[in-house]
């Protein structure tokens, strides 16, 4: 009779976690996602104070860029598998899908797919950015650069 009792407690348990019921609470919450449009150029030498490490991570990769500075900055809050479109410049766009939110190590899981660029899926750590270097040129002969941060996080 023991193991009858255990079994129906074994079977309600697998049926919970069937059905989701069992997921972490944490990975289905909102997770507000921080976009920020960056316009650099070849040309001159400013910098937005704001985006001075941006600048030096970049540059290691793209020296040629030599300024730097924030178009837009936008943020949305994203269930799992809910998929947003941010308006960038010169009527591009760029899509975020939040695939899954903070997880016991506290990441999440996002898919981006900006202007002339294919899907990147990644996870990231919550509280910070990062970069995606487009190969977008806006109509003012622009490099578009994105820099997108996750949160809430996990204390």
């Amino acid at each position: 009779m023991r193991w009858l009792i255990l079994g129906c407690y074994a079977v309600a348990a697998v049926a919970l976690l069937a059905a989701g019921l069992g997921a972490c609470p944490e990975e289905k919450t909102k997770v507000n996602v921080t976009l920020v449009v960056i316009l650099a150029t070849e040309e001159g030498n400013v910098i937005d104070k704001r985006l001075t490490e941006f600048a030096k991570e970049v540059q290691e990769k793209y020296p040629s860029f030599k300024s730097f500075k924030i178009k837009t900055m936008m943020k949305k809050s994203l269930a799992p598998d809910e998929k947003a479109t941010f308006k960038l410049v010169d009527e591009v766009t760029a899509q975020v899908i939040v695939k899954h939110g903070a997880d016991k190590n506290n990441k999440v899981s996002l898919s981006v797919t900006a202007p002339e660029q294919g899907e990147i899926v990644y996870r990231t750590v919550c509280g910070k950015y990062l970069p995606i270097v487009t190969r977008y040129q806006t109509q003012a002969d622009e490099r578009l650069m994105l820099a997108i941060e996750v949160k809430p996080c996990k204390e």
